[in-house]
């Protein structure tokens, strides 16, 4: 059944589905992360998912709950590479570990919006020095230890640094969470 653009629900439009899928893929990652080690691999079922949201948008329900549809094609996805993974012989969670793990991320998932938001303001009070630190690190993947060398610093002063900053983070994000939650 084809249908002309003007009789497609909002939802389906191609810029306001393009929108969900990237507000939701904050979320996506958080919950594959906890279900895979690897960052590639979460990084891979992630784009898989949105991938396969935006190719089976027509089978998407108006009115149901686009992310609890998003959730369970990333489960399906994150099965899917731990099949070819037990194939290839690594060693992973066994399916039952997985589901437990799944409903708790879920769970976390619905929260990840407000830790986000919180973690967005707490890295911009840091200063600018720190905020490049974290870049550098968590962004642009770059070397540690040539960083270092190039500032004239030994590597474990940054990764000092990294730590306290991290503990800040942690401490900031949970004291802007507890007053949200007052």
């Amino acid at each position: 059944m084809s249908t002309t653009p003007e009789h497609d629900p909002p939802f389906r439009e191609s810029g306001v589905l393009a929108a969900e899928i990237e507000e939701l893929r904050p979320a996506l990652m958080a919950y594959v992360m906890s279900l895979l080690a690897d960052r590639d691999a979460c990084d891979d079922v992630v784009q898989e998912t949105c991938l396969f949201l935006w190719n089976r948008r027509e089978e998407f329900e108006p009115g149901t709950n686009f992310k609890a549809w998003a959730f369970k094609a990333a489960w399906f996805k994150v099965l899917t590479h731990r099949r070819e993974a037990q194939r290839r012989k690594v060693v992973s969670f066994s399916e039952e570990a997985l589901e437990r793990i799944s409903k708790a991320a879920e769970q976390f998932a619905d929260d990840v919006d407000h830790r986000l938001a919180a973690l967005r303001d707490c890295v911009s009070g840091l200063s600018s020095d720190n905020q490049r630190l974290l870049r550098l690190k968590y962004l642009d993947r770059i070397s540690l230890t040539d960083h270092a060398k190039s500032r004239g610093l030994k590597p474990n002063q940054i990764q000092k640094s990294l730590s306290r900053i991290r503990i800040a983070l942690r401490h900031c994000v949970e004291t802007r969470l507890a007053s949200s939650y007052e």
